[in-house]
């Protein structure tokens, strides 16, 4: 289907018997992922014209789970005045699909941005019957000199998934309010905490309170995945998140609130957590923050691959708090404090992850 102007929707559509997934063209977002059965979208959110930064409005808006590629966040003065839109141009520009076949559940799409000098290829396979998909990424370099550049998946769940009893769990440790990126450090706090910018104390877990904000966290040091959920109890409808912490080290909870009412909640991950052009960056000596990086590198010509799983579930009545989040023996578990769910992946997802 495709609309006029800067509505325009061209959509691509892959399933199974258990779930279906849709990607608009236009901004490569995947703005429909959900169960047949339950016919819910968490990933519904989608910005209007006038919510657009001004320098995106001639593209995409955001919507759905879009992808930041080359920044996070606003560009440079200089960079606006050439052009270059909020959150990387790939968002902002319609994609090519080079191949579907819906009957094996994958798309083939790729896109290029002179103004970011980067194009991407990407292929999500759908599992053969969960409600499961795997993101491979390949990101490469189309100019003769090296640049900095993040990488910020950027999903946001909005209504009729997202209420204020939504609950939000992840491997996440250290972390900052990202006004405070100036010295992270000193106003860092531990998963599930926040420090609001008027210091108080706010369990980032839930969604019944509290003001619009971004918060930063850096995946659990320990562990060699990252993980993030969010568990919707009037829908008994769990939809999630995992990847390489070697790939995306940062977790971006992104919360805005409308009239005492939560109405997006963005599930981030990806290569920084400021959100920060990146000469503010280096200005600010916040090339790492708690040991980690804040950009990366890509050389002139380089290749890049990263990945990720998504997920969408249903739960049991007593499904409770998210306990961890893991593979073993092909299968992906899913581990409450009162119980277990269990997904098991295909064999050539979980070696195409897990490789």
């Amino acid at each position: 289907m495709s609309l006029p102007g800067k509505t325009k929707l061209v959509a691509r559509t892959i399933h199974n018997a258990r779930a279906s997934l849709t990607i608009n063209a236009f901004g490569g977002a995947l703005i429909d992922f959900h169960l047949r059965d339950s016919k819910i979208n968490p990933l519904s959110f989608r910005f209007t014209e006038d919510q657009m930064p001004v320098n995106n409005k001639s593209g995409a808006p955001y919507q759905g789970h879009f992808l930041c590629l080359g920044r996070w966040g606003g560009p440079s003065v200089g960079e606006v005045k050439a052009g270059v839109p909020d959150h990387g141009h790939l968002a902002n520009i319609m994609w090519t699909c080079s191949s579907t076949d819906e009957d094996q559940g994958t798309l083939n799409m790729h896109a290029e941005s002179k103004l970011e000098g980067l194009k991407i290829d990407r292929t999500i396979q759908m599992d053969a019957r969960l409600g499961l998909y795997l993101v491979t990424e390949l990101v490469v370099n189309i100019n003769p000199l090296g640049r900095l550049y993040n990488m910020v998946q950027h999903p946001t769940i909005a209504a009729p998934f997202l209420k204020n009893n939504m609950r939000i769990q992840c491997n996440a440790s250290k972390g900052f309010h990202y006004k405070n990126y100036h010295d992270p450090e000193k106003n860092a706090s531990n998963w599930p905490y926040g420090i609001e910018e008027d210091k108080t104390i706010n369990d980032l877990r839930f969604c019944d309170r509290g003001v619009s904000s971004v918060f930063s966290f850096i995946v659990d040091e320990k562990s060699r995945l990252g993980w993030i959920t969010a568990y919707s109890p009037d829908a008994k409808l769990l939809i999630g998140y995992l990847w390489l912490r070697q790939d995306y080290p940062w977790i971006n909870l992104w919360k805005d609130w409308d009239k005492g009412n939560i109405r997006y909640c963005g599930l981030e991950f990806g290569t920084t957590g400021i959100h920060q052009p990146f000469m503010e960056i280096l200005a600010q000596n916040k090339a790492t923050v708690f040991n980690i990086n804040t950009f990366q590198y890509i050389d002139a010509g380089e290749r890049v691959h990263r990945r990720y799983l998504s997920f969408l579930a249903e739960t049991p009545d007593d499904f409770g708090e998210i306990e961890s989040v893991f593979i073993r023996d092909g299968s992906l578990f899913i581990r409450s404090h009162k119980s277990d769910l269990l997904m098991e992946l295909t064999s050539e997802a979980i070696r195409n992850f897990d490789e």
